[in-house]
């Protein structure tokens, strides 16, 4: 069942008189179990749904003609959580202290949908893979880190985790598209493991649409967790050369290059971002795969189409992490020549919190950038990545935008992972269009 939250206004869901706190049991003598269920059985044109409001239970029926959406927003609290115990969580390296919500280990099927989050497939029952093969629940986002049984069990701590390649098999027999990830950790899955993993999901080709291959996160946060090391400079270019072979291969048997390493193992190993065109479909970009080539061809796009203006001026301080510093130095050089009036500071910000293995963008946190902002001149307005903040504006550390803008009395914006929007704000700021 799914309370409902919100009922759009003119909805087909509120001209029958459905209400928010109304709790959806069934539609069409179906049980609602939760928004997957929901958005399946409702793609009926003559619906009959089943609800509780105050403890009473009613009825009512509607014809959805056009097969619109209905209107309705739901309470999302019953998220599967993790059965696993992976040796690299990330969750298992946050100190105490910061926002309640970041504590809470999913491995839902339904969010692997609605929001591209990576499940692991080792809590899914018999029944769960039957519903995904019923409601055709694809692409899916899948966290394969390892195709050795064994060693996916050490990793994972699950039993369940060993059957990894059974329930690919299962998923690609029917057709259920599915991209994959390799969070990899130096002496554990890389190398030959690296070699093995790759090789045996690409069995799965077509139905297995990419595989992205990422550096495992660590934080300062270790104390008695199993002993990981980052990768040297030395270790991404190895990687980086590994899945080379893998790519020209995998290009010259199905035409596309199927395995992609993340930006950060092209910074680790300061080997320059291959260009746009390099990562096709871009179909691994929530894993920070061709992140920073999508974003450059976004920026000078757009500068492209602007006439140079050496009339406007003014001094903006751009936040970021360390691993993007450079990236966006080079592209303020090329935005310079069009506005050279226009300063723009690119602070970057030493992740002191997490610990300086961690250098994206998205997990700086408030502390450390009104800390490191202490001794700069700030000019006239502050931009920093949204990435590395929730709905709310707040935070890992859950201090709010609003206190960076309460410290240095100067106007924050937070800034999309967009380069027309960066551009936008390079030139606007909070003015309107």
């Amino acid at each position: 069942m799914l309370k409902i939250s919100n009922i759009h206004h003119s909805s087909l869901a509120q001209k029958c008189g459905l209400k928010a706190g109304d709790i959806v049991l069934k539609i069409n003598d179906w049980e609602i179990n939760d928004i997957i269920d929901y958005l399946y059985y409702s793609r009926e044109e003559k619906l009959v749904i089943e609800y509780l409001r105050d403890n009473k239970l009613y009825r009512v029926g509607l014809i959805n003609r056009k097969l619109k959406p209905l209107g309705i927003e739901f309470e999302y609290e019953m998220v599967r959580r993790c059965a696993n115990r992976c040796i690299f969580c990330f969750i298992d390296q946050l100190p105490r202290g910061m926002r309640k919500t970041l504590y809470i280990k999913d491995d839902d099927t339904a969010l692997s949908i609605l929001s591209g989050n990576y499940i692991t497939l080792t809590n899914l029952t018999e029944k769960d893979f039957e519903r995904i093969v019923k409601f055709h629940l694809s692409p899916l986002k899948i966290s394969v880190h390892t195709t050795n049984p064994g060693l996916r069990e050490f990793i994972l701590k699950n039993p369940k985790a060993s059957l990894i390649l059974d329930q690919l098999e299962y998923l690609a027999e029917h057709r259920i598209e599915f991209d994959a990830q390799i969070v990899l950790m130096k002496g554990i899955n890389d190398k030959f493991e690296l070699d093995r993993t790759i090789s045996d999901l690409s069995r799965f080709y077509p139905c297995i649409r990419s595989i992205a291959v990422v550096p495992v996160g660590l934080t300062k946060y270790r104390e008695g967790l199993f002993a990981l090391e980052p990768f040297s400079k030395d270790d991404a270019k190895e990687v980086l050369n590994q899945i080379a072979k893998w790519q020209q291969k995998f290009k010259q048997e199905f035409g596309t290059k199927l395995v992609f390493a993340s930006d950060e193992f092209y910074i680790k190993a300061q080997k320059k971002i291959p260009n746009y065109e390099f990562y096709e479909d871009f179909r691994q970009i929530e894993n920070g795969v061709g992140l920073l080539a999508l974003f450059k061809r976004q920026f000078l796009a757009a500068l492209n189409k602007l006439k140079p203006d050496y009339n406007v001026k003014k001094h903006i301080t751009l936040v970021t992490g360390v691993s993007a510093y450079d990236f966006l130095k080079k592209l303020m050089k090329v935005f310079n020549r069009k506005f050279p009036n226009i300063r723009v500071d690119i602070v970057k910000i030493v992740n002191n919190f997490f610990g300086h293995t961690i250098t994206v963008a998205g997990l700086l946190t408030g502390k450390d950038i009104i800390e490191q902002l202490q001794n700069v001149d700030i000019g006239d307005y502050i931009l920093i990545p949204s990435c590395a903040l929730n709905h709310e504006n707040r935070f890992l550390d859950d201090i709010h935008i609003d206190q960076i803008r309460d410290r240095f009395g100067r106007a924050v914006f937070p800034v999309e992972n967009h380069g027309r929007k960066l551009l936008y704000y390079l030139l606007k700021g909070g003015e309107e269009d």
